[in-house]
């Protein structure tokens, strides 16, 4: 499947501008999160470069895809959002945690200075998976003003270091590629433990919970 998609992206490359191939492609790269992070914006790089782009339309090329990458991130907010809502009012007892603590937590980010920066860092870190985050920022529901501008800024920068690997061609390029996908694989790798054990840690608890209840409603009973 993965390769499938990766291959559509190659072949949309060959047939639009590198406008529309960094709009769309980013917006899917979001949106179906297994895309490795440098695929599209090196590739559009390389477009560029073949067409004979000046360099300095390369951060014209990161904001138009940076705008298709934010688009994308919107909708996992919302999703994480509202799934949120529902994953609490079901498992929330179990874990001890309640939709008014996790928004609580959220507007810690009250949108002071330092909470845009080290969001906008976040987002413009290229070994930091950007669809985890997005879903991350909706579940503790960061604000949604902050949170679409340091998305919007962070992933200018975080494109333009790809474009410009892929613009140069410079030969440590496969290299640093591999690295980050490596790295990002692993970070993604590493949060879905997080929440598996999250998920086996909650049905164990809930477990115990009811055996206790049941236990509870026998000694009441043989009272």
């Amino acid at each position: 499947m993965l390769e499938s998609i990766l291959q559509f992206i190659e072949q949309l490359s060959q047939y639009v501008s590198v406008e529309v191939f960094a709009l769309v492609a980013s917006f899917l790269e979001e949106l179906i999160a297994p895309i490795p992070s440098p695929f599209v914006m090196t590739i559009a790089g390389s477009m560029a470069a073949a067409q004979g782009s000046p360099f300095w339309y390369l951060l014209v090329i990161a904001v138009i895809a940076s705008f298709g990458k934010t688009i994308a991130s919107i909708i996992w907010y919302f999703i994480a959002d509202k799934a949120e809502d529902v994953v609490l009012s079901k498992v929330g007892k179990y874990v001890g945690l309640s939709h008014k603590q996790v928004e609580k937590f959220g507007a810690r980010f009250s949108g002071r200075k330092r909470d845009y920066f080290t969001l906008f860092v976040i987002r413009a870190t290229p070994i930091i998976p950007s669809a985890p985050i997005s879903i991350l920022a909706g579940f503790l529901a960061i604000p949604f003003k902050m949170f679409v501008i340091t998305t919007f800024l962070g992933t200018i920068v975080r494109d333009f270091v790809f474009l410009y690997i892929g613009f140069t061609g410079i030969e440590a390029a496969k290299a640093f590629i591999d690295g980050v996908e490596g790295t990002s694989s692993t970070i993604t790798l590493l949060m879905a433990i997080a929440a598996v054990g999250l998920g086996v840690w909650i049905l164990v608890r809930k477990y115990q919970m009811k055996k206790t209840e049941k236990t509870d409603k026998a000694d009441k009973e043989g009272e």
